[in-house]
């Protein structure tokens, strides 16, 4: 069994066949950018979280990648529930989809992410 404290390649064994630089379905180039709609999102989120840790809230994020909540935020013993969503035309004030029937019954609260600035803010949902 190899040791923990070696690396399980060396630098000069990895190829182009790591994770990456995979094949972007949508770009049709080799490697990630950092504008894909995925890596956008999973920026965001990241965001969203040390903003929330900011804020004083214990964060747990959605190990998944679906599903109604994004991040479980727990602050002065009350559990709130996010989803983290990106406000992709600055010149609305939420241009956001409205949210399910699920996150309303559950109570979920919308992140906006404004990536051009990489500011958030709190979505205040009509009743």
């Amino acid at each position: 069994m190899k040791s923990l404290k070696q690396p399980l390649k060396k630098q000069n064994e990895l190829t182009t066949s790591n994770a990456l630089s995979t094949r972007s379905s949508k770009s049709g180039q080799a490697g990630r950018k950092l504008t894909d709609a995925n890596r956008l999102g999973d920026m965001a989120e990241h965001y969203a979280i040390t903003w929330l840790w900011d804020e004083g809230f214990e964060v747990f994020h959605n190990s998944g990648c679906t599903g109604a909540v994004d991040i479980v935020g727990i602050k002065d013993g009350e559990v709130y529930l996010f989803d983290v969503k990106m406000n992709s035309d600055p010149n609305r004030a939420n241009n956001s989809k409205a949210r399910t029937k699920l996150q309303k019954e559950l109570g979920v609260q919308y992140i906006l992410f404004d990536s051009r600035t990489r500011k958030l803010r709190l979505v205040k949902h009509k009743e």
